[in-house]
């Protein structure tokens, strides 16, 4: 016989709609345009993060079974589980934690309502989307009763009730403290004592036409050391990062890190240009470094570390991702040449050509700015040589590149010139992987991965704006089966 969780109590929806949230939140609710499963990304404001939520949602009628996840240690209630009769619990937590679970955990999925989590039928509640970092109705209800030893007890609970009972139940609720107020026939208080950040997650049937769940948490939840009250076992595997990194790479999780740029671009912290100024995907054959250069300019921190009397550890990359990663790099190097450079490398004064392409080259800062060590990579041929890279075979691949991109064919390129461009290649891309390793160290990840190197470049003003203008930075339309790259 299959061991089932305890039933910890029951509610009835007959209205079809559910209200949720704080008190003055589900008071909002009970007369709020009725809501369905939203798609549309959060809201900024500032440094807050919101999505825009009516605090009710449409709901299967019938009976809900209330649930307590308790920490394996302790026995505690860390976290609910509400869901209609029908449902069989732990197969549909395990499907919510797979799309969107606890943004302290890793493989947590989606950490907001967008394309993933529409499709799958879960609808994500953060921490700033409830409670009392939205106030309507907040003056007029307020939050109820205080508990005498947790002063965040009416921000780490929340009621989900059948909304024709809404706002009886939050009128019979004021008078109590959270964690004394009662089930009822149509709707429950969900408390978790000492909690602070709050999380829910409504998971909708299959024509996500209606909610058949609801899981409540909060940041201290682990998912790996809870369970179902009356059922052994874990709510989500502990793994090492190691073990789960390489389980990952089995089963062929995304590590593109288009999800990252999703995410950063509907929050507004980068912005593509327009996409009529995208540049590329180019033909592999204009690709100018081989793997045996990219490979140079990752291991060349290591060793110049190592040279210093520095421990470094620099990781490598790993297929399947290898070839996206040497893929990005040249699109990217690709980009920079054809919209920064080309249109300021030609003359005959090297100097001036310089001063133009590195504007700020008198900058004085510390550490040293981009266009400062750019500049003097530029201008010092024995500026930090790197080992096994192909100087002379790149500067010919860079030339042909300039050559067939320039609309004066007549146009002249000094070899000084070239060669200097080709240092601050190798420098910036140095830079770049050596910021890719510090993302996949804090990813837990032990190998470079595109999401690394997107990561980096995201995160680095500076660099971001000399490779903006690559399509595929952006969108991400090479595939990794593309091996053959055509170098001559």
């Amino acid at each position: 016989m299959v061991d089932s969780p305890t039933v910890h109590s029951n509610f009835s929806v007959v209205s079809g709609e559910l209200c949720f949230g704080s008190l003055h939140n589900i008071w909002f609710g009970s007369s709020a345009p009725s809501q369905g499963l939203p798609a549309a990304p959060p809201q900024t404001d500032g440094t807050v993060i919101a999505h825009s939520i009516n605090y009710n949602v449409a709901a299967q009628k019938g009976t809900w079974n209330v649930f307590k996840l308790i920490a394996s240690e302790t026995s505690h209630a860390v976290a609910w589980f509400v869901a209609h009769e029908d449902v069989d619990p732990t197969q549909e937590v395990d499907k919510i934690l797979r799309i969107s679970g606890s943004p302290y955990e890793p493989d947590h999925g989606s950490t907001m309502n967008n394309d993933t989590t529409s499709e799958a039928g879960v609808f994500v509640i953060n921490r700033y989307d409830w409670s009392y970092y939205d106030r309507r109705c907040f003056d007029e209800i307020g939050e109820g009763q205080e508990e005498d030893d947790d002063t965040l007890a009416n921000s780490n609970s929340v009621g989900i009730v059948d909304r024709f009972a809404a706002r009886a139940l939050v009128k019979r609720w004021q008078g109590q403290r959270p964690s004394r107020r009662d089930s009822a026939e149509h709707g429950i208080w969900l408390y978790i004592s000492d909690g602070e950040y709050m999380f829910g997650r409504f998971g909708f049937n299959d024509t996500h036409t209606a909610a058949r769940s609801f899981l409540f948490f909060s940041e201290n939840t682990e998912f790996t050391k809870t369970s179902f009250l009356g059922i052994p076992g874990t709510l989500r595997e502990y793994m090492t990062p190691q073990e789960r990194f390489e389980r990952q790479l089995r089963e062929g999780v995304d590590f593109s890190g288009m999800d990252n740029v999703q995410d950063m671009v509907s929050c507004q912290y980068v912005s593509p240009p327009p996409a009529s100024e995208l540049i590329g995907p180019y033909d592999p054959s204009d690709y100018i470094l081989r793997e045996q250069d990219i490979e140079a300019l990752r291991s060349y921190r290591e060793g110049n570390a190592s040279h210093n009397g520095v421990e470094l550890t620099i990781h490598e990359f790993v297929d399947p991702w290898k070839q996206p990663v040497f893929n990005l790099v040249n699109e990217m190097a690709l980009s920079y040449l054809e919209h920064f450079v080309l249109p300021h490398l030609g003359g005959e004064n090297v100097a001036e050509m310089a001063k133009t392409l590195f504007p700020d080259y008198e900058k004085d800062s510390q550490p040293i700015s981009l266009d400062v060590a750019s500049y003097r990579h530029f201008n010092q041929p024995d500026q930090s040589l790197i080992t096994d890279f192909d100087m002379s075979r790149v500067s010919v691949r860079l030339r042909e590149f300039l050559e067939s991109r320039s609309q004066h064919k007549s146009r002249v390129f000094r070899d000084d010139a070239i060669r200097g461009i080709c240092r601050v290649l190798g420098y910036i891309f140095t830079e770049i992987f050596e910021l890719a390793n510090n993302a996949a160290i804090d990813c837990q990840h032990y190998k470079i991965l595109p999401c690394h190197v997107r990561l980096a470049v995201f995160h680095d003003e500076d660099i971001l704006s000399l490779v903006c203008f690559s399509k595929v930075l952006w969108e991400g339309n090479l595939t990794r089966d593309v091996y053959s790259w055509g170098f001559r």
